[in-house]
């Protein structure tokens, strides 16, 4: 019963060509976003749509309505729905101006506006159910029906009778609504930090990370279950994505916790909740970190370094818990002859701490979280460069650049 309200659509691999005009889609809208949201000039509303039009494309067609749904085949419904998206965009980023400059509730709304402005909204919570499940969508309806017709409820739940028309005009055509800091944040710092996080871990930044936390841990009883969560926080602290941090995290020490005899059950649950905690790590954050500066003006900086205590409070039960259950099982660590030595694992991925040191050291003296991102894509770049192990080549900062798209796919979807 409860899979019904945590249950997302199934992420789609699409082969042959269209596998690869989708990819090449995801990387331009990569190089677009970067663009616009570090060098561009274009106003801010005029991004956030050609935003979520882009990403409500991609969102049609790479993930599926259900759980089950075919992994490989892309039906016509969700063609249709794609293309819709695309439609909107150009629809809205065709009367930007006219939006900005328009008065809330005054200027009538067009038939045409209308008709787009249902269309965005119908799409974006349909992305919304596929990305992040239908629990939220349950809150986001039953607050839109709240809106239509809470002047039938009496008492201090109550409110004037609001028209379709003048709900519209708020959650469409102002930056209260659809169009408000949330996606702003998507579209700008949340992208550029989920850019730095992949281009990190494509460079060889996760192996280090793990091969630290398997030196620091691994000889200790239940050390591969300490690795996941050690591994797991030190890469939450350059993706700020959860998903990405068991993807990437988790192909590794879930199999060393099955081979070394514990429940696949409890390896899979260690790394999700080691992995869940990734987000609250600084210097990099999920977008709730973003929009938390956004709305309240405290600077992110201060928001990162706030978030370390809760972050530790978090870390330490878990690596605790591991501790206890692998005494009271008498579950072993990793032979020490598996292990990296220190030596080796900061000959060859030291260098990898730079990137990290150069966004604190941006947002510590006072750069926006944007160009504190870009320091942090530029230091990557150039440390990798050093070794040709680590040297990103035009194919891989491709992959790099359609893989960021497609991480950030469910962040704008609950955005």
């Amino acid at each position: 019963m409860l899979s019904i309200f945590f249950d997302t659509g199934v992420r789609r691999s699409p082969d042959g060509l269209i596998g690869h005009a989708v990819k090449a889609f995801a990387a331009a809208t990569a190089v677009w976003t970067v663009y616009a949201a570090a060098f561009s000039r274009a106003d801010s509303l005029t991004l956030i749509m050609t935003f979520l039009s882009l990403m409500l494309v991609l969102t049609f067609v790479l993930i599926g309505p259900t759980a089950n749904s075919d992994r490989a085949r892309i039906p016509l419904f969700d063609w249709v729905m794609g293309s819709l998206s695309a439609a909107s965009g150009v629809y809205f980023v065709s009367q930007a101006d006219t939006i900005a400059q328009r008065i809330t509730l005054l200027d009538p709304l067009s038939t045409s506006d209308v008709v787009f402005a249902t269309l965005i909204l119908v799409l974006t919570i349909e992305a919304m159910r596929r990305t992040v499940g239908f629990g939220l969508t349950l809150i986001v309806l039953i607050f839109l029906v709240y809106n239509l017709f809470g002047d039938r409820i009496g008492g201090v739940l109550g409110h004037g009778p609001i028209t379709y028309h003048h709900f519209l005009d708020i959650t469409i055509f102002t930056t209260d609504g659809l169009f408000g800091v949330p996606l702003r944040v998507a579209a700008t710092y949340a992208f550029l930090f989920v850019l730095f996080g992949t281009t990190l871990s494509y460079a060889g930044g996760s192996v280090f990370f793990y091969n630290i936390a398997a030196y620091l841990t691994g000889r200790s009883p239940g050390g591969p279950a300490k690795i996941a969560v050690i591994s797991s926080g030190l890469y939450g602290t350059i993706s700020g994505s959860p998903t990405s941090d068991v993807v990437t995290t988790g192909s590794v020490t879930i199999p060393m916790m099955k081979k070394m005899g514990y429940r696949p059950t409890f390896a899979g649950a260690v790394e999700v909740a080691a992995s869940t905690g990734g987000s609250l790590l600084p210097p990099v954050m999920g977008a709730a970190a973003f929009i938390m500066s956004e709305y309240t003006g405290i600077d992110y900086v201060d928001i990162a370094f706030a978030a370390l205590i809760p972050a530790l409070l978090y870390y330490i039960p878990i690596y605790l818990q591991v501790h206890l259950r692998a005494k009271r099982n008498k579950l072993a660590g990793v032979d020490r002859s598996e292990l990296p030595t220190l030596k080796v694992t900061m000959q060859e991925g030291g260098l990898f701490v730079v990137p990290l040191v150069a966004i604190t050291w941006a947002l510590v003296e006072g750069y926006t979280p944007t160009y504190a991102a870009v320091y942090g894509v530029i230091a990557v770049l150039a440390v990798s460069t050093i070794r040709k192990k680590t040297r990103l080549t035009p194919k891989k900062i491709y992959d790099i650049l359609a893989e960021t798209s497609l991480r950030v796919v469910p962040v704008a979807g609950a955005c």
